[in-house]
């Protein structure tokens, strides 16, 4: 048995189109660590040997705590402010700068507040903490921060009725730069995409790789005729290498922007299908591995879809896993140039939910084929889900390298009490968090 740690998080449900029998919401359960487009939510620090997590706790409040790896212990959790709702599409993320200072970002998907940023007063420390300028005035959400110049701070994020943006500041979030629509998909007051980058690590200046999915499923009056849930279709990718100044395609050849669909690099065609973006790394030699699920809207079935660029520039893509939800949240982590590995819930443990047993998928080709591993997981009553990989966990000693939430996901629950866990392969099995 492992022990139920001292840490919640929050329980959330969400989606009333075309839910399976005995649900009231598509998706729902534990999601402290949730979503796929909020990230990082977990950073590792190699000065002070520490990995820094953030997540919603059980009144969705933005939390912020660390494991001190040398004690292997964690530090009280501390609360971070107050949400107007029960809503996990607000949870916070996370960016630890070059001279240590923790900043946390939080974005709102509705309600017209802007995006708020949290500086910590110290290097490193989490106890006290400074506003920093909000990411502009208008409504903004999913907040990925990254650093790709020297003395910048880069963050793109969902510029609601717009589509995709992103803004840099130059004095740590003391003020912010006007923003620059990346991507916008058609018109009208929906968001037109939804997207998860991914910033390099290592020496400057650093690559910003970003893929997208178009919202889509018809007209409004088409998806209530059908009662589908609205799909998101296709991958499309851009990078920049400039701190985000300037965008390209993976051949090099530049955008302009607003990219918009008709000019938009393809790398997936779903179809008819809708796609759910997971993940996205980049490998030691600086490109990106992406990590998807092609699912059908009308059944829930789901095919967990890997994808990289290659040397020759073409994209490959392989099959990892058949599954039953598209709200499962595998997460990707590249250990290696021979060591591919994914985390996530890929074994059913409540009928008809998102969320499962944690199972280790790993491949020895780059990808091109997988296996599965190891069950991290059995046994539990309730679900497992919303994997996410530590940033830098590469430079760790191995013990954390993954979190997640866990949680009833049926829904109504039996309970609503949600807890996180950690792992990395020198465990001998998940740790709880708290």
């Amino acid at each position: 048995m492992i022990t139920i740690p001292a840490f919640r998080g929050i329980w959330y449900g969400c989606g009333t189109a075309n839910t399976l029998p005995g649900n009231q919401f598509v998706y729902a359960g534990g999601k402290a660590t949730y979503s796929a487009w909020h990230r990082p939510i977990a950073v590792y620090a190699p000065a002070v040997n520490r990995t820094y997590f953030v997540f919603g706790d059980h009144a969705n409040r933005p939390n912020i705590s660390y494991y001190d790896h040398a004690g292997q212990s964690f530090a009280g959790q501390v609360v971070l402010g107050e949400n107007p709702d029960m809503n996990a599409h607000r949870n916070p993320t996370l960016h630890i700068d070059d001279d240590g200072y923790v900043f946390v970002f939080r974005g709102y998907a509705s309600g017209g507040q802007p995006m708020t940023v949290l500086r910590s007063e110290k290097p490193h420390g989490i106890g006290d903490w400074t506003p920093r300028a909000r990411v502009g005035e208008g409504t903004g959400s999913y907040p990925q921060p990254w650093q790709l110049v020297p003395g910048e701070l880069f963050v793109t994020y969902r510029e609601h009725h717009l589509g995709w943006a992103c803004r840099i500041s130059t004095d740590g979030a003391e003020s912010w730069g006007p923003p620059t629509t990346l991507v916008q998909f058609g018109t009208g007051e929906s968001p037109s995409v939804y997207g998860i980058s991914q910033g390099a690590t290592g020496p400057y200046p650093r690559t910003v790789h970003f893929v997208w999915s178009k919202l889509g499923g018809g007209t409004p009056e088409e998806v209530a005729a059908k009662h589908l849930w609205a799909r998101r279709y296709n991958v499309y990718y851009a990078a920049s290498d400039d701190g985000g100044r300037t965008w390209r395609r993976s051949d090099g050849t530049p955008y302009e922007l607003p990219i918009r669909e008709e000019a938009a690099e393809k790398i997936y065609d779903c179809g008819q299908h809708g796609v759910w973006l997971k993940d996205i790394q980049v490998d030691g030699d600086g490109r990106p591995n992406v990590l998807f699920i092609d699912a059908e809207v009308e059944t829930y079935k789901s095919v967990w879809k890997f994808g990289r660029l290659a040397a020759d520039g073409y994209w490959y893509f392989s099959d990892v896993a058949r599954t039953g939800h598209m709200y499962n949240g595998p997460a990707l982590v590249l250990a290696g140039p021979g060591d591919y590995r994914i985390y996530g819930p890929s074994t059913p443990s409540q009928p008809r939910t998102d969320g499962g047993e944690i199972d280790e998928w790993r491949s020895a080709d780059r990808g091109a084929s997988w296996s599965r591993f190891a069950q991290r997981t059995t046994g539990s009553k309730y679900s497992h889900n919303h994997v996410k990989t530590v940033l830098n966990h590469e430079l760790g000693a191995g013990d954390f390298r993954v979190l997640w939430s866990y949680g009833d996901g049926t829904s109504p629950p039996a309970t609503k009490h949600v807890f996180m866990y950690m792992y990395g392969e020198t465990l001998e099995r998940p740790r709880p968090i708290g």
